[in-house]
């Protein structure tokens, strides 16, 4: 199969927006741009895409006549090793700074230790259990799901050659449908005796259930490799038009008045267990975007992006470093005006990425270059980190006179330009009234005015209920604890931070 630029193309949006979207994640920030970043087409987003190509494209590339079974597995098994050098690679970066972070940067660690966890306490033991991919801190548990799908390529091949192509699919299928029994979790017993001192990361994506997307694009990329699929059909087209349609309409909110509402559509499109309309959803997608490239092979073709697609395994490994470099910076400037052109500039060092990976493979650049090169990029955002860490300061929060023990409790920090009847632009969290009645910090807040929330969210609709006195029924408190009998202003619940400070709030 001739390399398709569309599909290159593909690969580098999706790289784009899986790297957006990581970068404003880690910093605990929110930003407009992720109205297009996040499930921009329906329930669905870039990294169940990102897979499913990957399998399309092993399935295509490894199946090729020329190549014997003893072949396939040299060079699958070989681009396994390669996949997991780099995932290595990361994990010591990523590590040597959260240890380089706990010395010059102590403000930073709780957004660091949030996403890779017991990287302090027990840094030997969680290295271990990484390398062996057991233990997989936030974004680290892509790279190991493709190490396993390509160890496993060989023997799918091989059935897929001798005609048993219907036994994988539907094997695959049967782990889909009963993976949320066939979950990782079932072998935490073994995990524990062996790493028992502290409590893993075993990644967000259910292995089992997110196999699908694997074998289903492997078994496509097999069949177009050897013109054996038949795929069009007019029928077919209309019946995915209606589908991607009707969701994408369902998932803006058109049909909410008839009870169809958002959070609904996401109950049945889980995205660690690849829910059912989830599934279905990215299928009527893959199927019309099919239909698009093969009608017209450079309507989707961006040469920019199809620059990042081509060298995916090094550029996915470098947002993954420049994602937990870039998160104390960015988390302390969340909240600036300049945010997402932040965000936008950190992205946009995927073409760094890609540029560095294509002097290496032309041998244009020397790695000692790219080391140094990678060095001066790091000192650049090391400074930036300690000088954004200037200026912010933590910020505890605490609440009293908890009737209900098992109601979780959110709470909400607004700045002083925000609506207190809307959801704030500083942060939203829902904890436990244990928790809330010992106390919650949130780390390196900059200075500024700010007000707090917190309410019981009996209902569990995210919402401070209000009754039909115009008053609210759940249990309540504002920062300042402010006379409740009336509505509350800013000015009334607006406190300055200047530094570390406890907020005690009554209910």
């Amino acid at each position: 199969m001739k390399r398709i630029a569309a599909l290159d193309s593909i690969r580098g949006l999706l790289l784009l927006l899986m790297t957006i979207n990581h970068l404003i994640w880690i910093s605990g920030g929110y930003s407009v741009i992720q109205n297009v970043t996040l499930q921009p087409l329906g329930q669905f987003g870039a990294a169940e895409c990102f897979v499913f190509i990957s399998g399309l494209l092993a399935g295509a590339i490894y199946s090729r006549e020329s190549l014997t079974n003893t072949e396939t597995i040299t060079k699958a098994w070989h681009r396994a090793f390669s996949i997991y050098r780099y995932h290595i690679g990361c994990l010591l970066i990523v590590f040597a700074w959260i240890l380089i972070a706990a010395y010059l940067l102590p403000s930073a660690l709780p957004i660091l230790e949030h996403s890779a966890q017991n990287v302090l306490e027990n840094p030997f033991k969680t290295l271990i259990a990484s390398v062996v991919l057991v233990n997989q801190p936030n974004y680290f548990d892509i790279l190991p799901l493709y190490i396993i799908f390509m160890l496993l390529l060989p023997v799918l091949i091989m059935a897929y050659r001798k005609g048993l192509g219907w036994a994988v699919v539907s094997i695959s299928i049967i782990l889909w449908i009963f993976s949320k029994e066939l979950n990782t979790t079932i072998l935490l017993p073994l995990f524990s005796f062996v790493f028992s001192s502290f409590k893993l990361q075993l990644g967000y994506f259910n292995l089992f259930a997110w196999q699908l997307l694997f074998v289903g694009g492997s078994t496509l990329g097999f069949m177009l490799q050897n013109k054996t699929l038949r795929w069009q059909h007019p029928a077919l087209t209309v019946i995915a038009v209606i589908i991607a349609t009707g969701l994408f309409a369902a998932h803006y909110g058109v049909f909410s008045d008839y009870g169809i509402q958002r959070w609904m559509l996401s109950s049945y499109a889980d995205k660690p267990e690849l829910g059912w309309l989830r599934t279905l959803n990215i299928t009527v997608w893959v199927y019309l975007i099919a239909i698009i490239i093969q009608r017209y092979p450079n309507a989707l073709h961006i040469k920019a992006l199809s620059y990042i697609g081509r060298h995916s395994l090094r550029v996915f490994s470098w947002q993954v470093v420049i994602v937990y470099l870039s998160a104390p910076l960015l988390h302390n400037l969340r909240l600036e005006s300049y945010y997402t052109l932040l965000i936008i500039a950190f992205a946009a060092t995927l073409w760094i990425a890609a540029l560095l990976s294509e002097k290496l493979n032309t041998h244009t650049v020397s790695r000692l270059h790219w080391v140094s090169g990678f060095s001066v990029m790091l000192s650049f955002i090391m400074l930036g980190n300690i000088v954004s860490a200037e200026g912010v300061s933590p910020l505890t929060i605490k609440v009293t006179n908890i009737n209900d023990p098992k109601t979780s409790v959110l709470v909400l920090v607004y700045d002083e330009k925000d609506d207190l009847t809307q959801y704030p632009s500083v942060y939203l969290n829902a904890y436990s009234p244990q928790k809330l009645a010992q106390g919650v910090t949130i780390g390196a807040l900059p200075s500024g005015n700010y007000a707090v929330l917190v309410f019981q969210d009996n209902d569990g609709d995210y919402n401070l209920t209000i009754g039909n006195n115009g008053m609210p029924i759940e249990r309540f408190g504002y920062s300042n604890n402010p006379p409740l009998d009336t509505p509350v202003s800013m000015e009334q619940a607006k406190f300055a931070h200047r530094g570390p400070q406890t907020q005690t709030i009554n209910f």
